[in-house]
């Protein structure tokens, strides 16, 4: 079950006397309760229709305002209060919504409210005078738009919430810098009412803005202008900022995110900037794939003034003009709670020197300053700008790794601070060596605090102490375990290339209903010298995250024409051969265009005899980034597949944009399609829309003969691939098969997987 993507109060009251509107939220916010309804939302998302899908609310009903306040009052009593209360304007023959409204926030100040009304028995004036409307409450007008409901919830729930930890956060900031504590009280209230706008994406590439709130205005801009703009996001958010907003976008788009929060500048109508705090909210299916992106913006300007002006007052570190324990605790605790709302992850690094004492003992506190001035340069010298650099006091130094990506990246950062240090110094003509011990605590979900995870840092750092120091360690052996494995199989695949260690395998690519050979896959292999063959699940991720992915693709790319000139001189070759293309070479431009058109020349290959296959991930991102590289390389004659195709969209429509040839259809449809009649009719519809669209289609995966039936019973000549035909071989192997000509489609007793011997059986009829 895909775990909803936010987990904080959501517990609303609706007030209305009339029952049937009850039942009307209840299908908008819990439409778990309605399993037909769900299904039917499912199959018109195969065919375009996004469904009005996303995490339940708790709710409860009060029909009139007296029992309203009864509830209120008991919710707050047991320690659940209600997050916020939808309340209807007539009531009679009660209270109406006016003195409701009232009523409850005399009981609970911090309930959130939105007021529904078609026409009220009060001017704005008169509302304004008695209800104080301050972002506590929303107006809703009738008829009610389920769009709107829902994102309304959405927000005044994750309001409440947020309401709650910037009270928190303020008593923690207080006990930081207690003589800034009216700058930082005005700071909280002002966050706390900031206007906040609402937006939805539509959930396909290049992910369309489907609705903004009307309150956009504030900021100078007109909703149905930005609905009709293309370039929507270029238009609002500040050009320096534009590459951090589209890698938050990356984030959210990756499979199993819950959601992702970024401060950016947002420009104005008259061409001025705000800051603001933009909170992506992805809201998937039951099957995984992305429904829409739920959108939070609050501005955030002068809650970014007065932190400017508190780090201006706040007091530095004298000796070498790093920030000090006060300034790190305060930004150790923002970057926290930025992370618990989805902001990337981070690492917490305590440091101190070894031996530092002989230093000061033998030459004196002098020197010991400018070692210490020193060292502090050196580390600001590995670090980004975007790190914090302090000194706790003494020899002790601390840094928030923004970014942090993986543990592994605190390693690597751990070892060029510990080598650099290592350097020799040259101080008031004494030379001497220091070495320095680091501990480490990275972030992940489920920390308890900034505080926890600065003590972790802090016994790490012990460790080291006690195992020899020079040294670093994480908080956990087992964390110290990964990292090393992690950091040393990335040494190794860096002089993998070098070390003629790599090797391409090649799956065939069959007619489903004759086994005929239409392609080969080509697939790498790492002939590690210690942990033996490994194929690219374990290294492929590492080769994407230190950039050696660009590399490796221009490795595979030139390994698989060459090998297709191989086959065509033999007489052998098969129509196509398809290579994976990873983002990073698309983000490479011209250069991939310059590779792809140098390396067919060389071996004498048309365009049309390659096949790139990309994920739908990817396919996402480089659309969202207006990436041109697949187009450019289609009109170059190159072929394109979307792979693992239906996993990540429910909607199919986005492909009308695209001149792909083919579709590989995701494994997870063929392993489930002969026990669930949805994954069946999922690969039906893709099929159908495929078709439509002169798409081709393949399936992946197949590894049965119950798998191989099915597909054939859709009634479609389709290619497939998978362990039931072949698994991937070595070019020896291959080349055998190509001589074949074909693959027999039957396996030895029905089973999946052939055995290498039974795939050169002469097939039946044949000699």
């Amino acid at each position: 079950m895909i775990r909803p993507p936010y987990a904080g109060n959501r517990r609303i009251l609706v007030i209305d006397d009339t029952p049937a509107i009850h039942q009307d939220f209840r299908k908008i916010l819990d439409p778990g309760q309605d399993s037909q309804a769900l299904l039917a939302a499912a199959e018109a998302a195969l065919f375009g229709d996004a469904p009005l899908v996303g995490p339940s609310f708790e709710l409860d009903s009060a029909y009139q305002g007296q029992e309203a306040l009864t509830m209120v009052s008991s919710a707050l009593a047991q320690g659940r209060p209600y997050a916020m209360a939808f309340i209807d304007m007539r009531m009679p023959p009660g209270w109406d919504g006016v003195e409701t409204v009232e009523r409850l926030w005399q009981a609970d100040p911090q309930l959130q409210v939105a007021l529904c009304t078609a026409y009220s028995d009060y001017s704005w004036e008169q509302m304004v005078e008695r209800l104080d409307l301050t972002d506590r409450l929303l107006i809703l007008k009738k008829p009610f738009d389920a769009i709107e409901i829902r994102q309304m919830a959405s927000a005044l729930t994750v309001k409440w919430q947020m309401t709650q930890d910037a009270a928190l956060k303020l008593s923690a900031l207080e006990q930081a810098v207690e003589e800034r504590t009216k700058e930082l009280s005005d700071a909280n209230i002002i966050v706390r009412n900031s206007p906040t706008i609402l937006y939805r994406l539509r959930g396909e590439p290049a992910f369309p803005l489907m609705y903004i709130s009307h309150n956009i205005t504030k900021f100078g801009h007109a909703a149905a202008q930005l609905l009709a703009a293309p370039n929507w996001a270029q238009e609002l958010v500040h050009p320096d900022d534009q590459e951090r907003l589209d890698t938050a976008m990356e984030r959210v788009l990756e499979k199993n995110a819950l959601g992702a929060s970024i401060e950016f500048r947002l420009r104005t109508g008259d061409g001025a900037y705000r800051w603001v705090e933009n909170r992506y909210i992805p809201v998937r299916n039951s099957e995984g794939r992305l429904i829409e992106i739920e959108g939070i913006i609050l501005d955030i300007t002068e809650r970014k003034l007065a932190e400017e002006k508190i780090a201006l007052l706040a007091r530095t570190d004298g000796l070498t003009g790093l920030a000090n324990r006060a300034t790190f605790i305060e930004r150790l605790r923002q970057t926290f709670a930025a992370a618990e709302r989805g902001a990337p992850s981070f690492a917490i690094f305590y440091l101190d020197l070894d031996h530092f004492k002989e230093v000061n003992d033998s030459l004196g506190h002098p020197v010991g300053d400018l070692l210490l001035q020193e060292v502090a340069r050196r580390i600001g010298s590995c670090t980004r700008e975007s790190d914090l650099v302090a000194r706790l006091g003494g020899d002790e130094f601390a840094i928030v790794q923004a970014n942090m990506g993986e543990p592994a990246n605190a390693g690597t950062l751990a070892e060029k601070i510990q080598s650099t240090l290592a350097q020799a110094y040259s101080l008031n003509g004494n030379q001497l060596r220091i070495s320095a011990s680091i501990g480490i605590c990275p972030y992940a979900p489920g920390s308890t605090s900034a505080d926890a995870m600065l003590t972790q840092a802090d016994l790490a750092l012990y460790r080291s102490k006690e195992e020899g120091r020079n040294q670093y360690h994480f908080h956990s052996e087992d964390l110290d375990q990964q990292v090393l494995d992690r950091v040393t199989l990335a040494n190794d695949l860096s002089n993998a290339l070098e070390q003629d260690e790599l090797e391409l395998y090649y799956q065939p690519q069959v007619e489903l209903s004759s086994g005929k050979i239409l392609g080969m896959e080509a697939l790498v292999r790492w002939n590690h010298p210690l942990r033996g063959l490994l194929e690219a699940e374990a290294f492929i991720r590492l080769a994407e995250k230190t950039g050696s992915i660009v590399a490796l693709g221009q490795w595979v790319l030139e390994q698989a024409c060459r090998q297709m000139r191989r086959w065509r001189d033999d007489g052998i070759a098969p129509p196509l051969i398809a290579v994976n293309l990873s983002l990073a070479q698309i983000k490479s431009g011209r250069e991939l265009l310059q590779d792809v058109s140098a390396t067919l020349a060389k071996w004498g290959l048309a365009p049309s005899d390659l096949e790139f296959d990309v994920t739908e991930a990817t396919l996402a991102q480089t659309r969202w980034t207006h990436n041109d590289v697949l187009p450019q390389l289609r009109e170059l004659g190159v072929k394109i597949a979307i792979d693992d195709f239906g996993s990540e969209y429910s909607s199919f429509d986005y492909l009308k944009t695209y001149r792909v040839n083919r579709l590989k259809i995701a494994q997870s449809f063929i392993n489930s399609a002969s026990a669930d009649p949805q994954s069946a009719m999922s690969i039906r519809a893709i099929i159908i829309f495929a078709r439509e669209l002169g798409i081709g289609i393949i399936a992946d995966g197949v590894e049965t003969r119950e798998q191989r039936a099915q597909l054939i019973s859709t009634g479609s000549t389709t290619e497939a691939q998978g362990f039931y035909f072949s698994a991937a071989v070595d070019n020896l192997r291959a080349g055998e098969l190509l001589r074949r000509g074909r693959i027999a489609p039957q396996a030895p007793n029905g089973e999946a997987g052939f055995t290498y011997a039974s795939l050169l059986e002469p097939p039946q009829g044949r000699a």
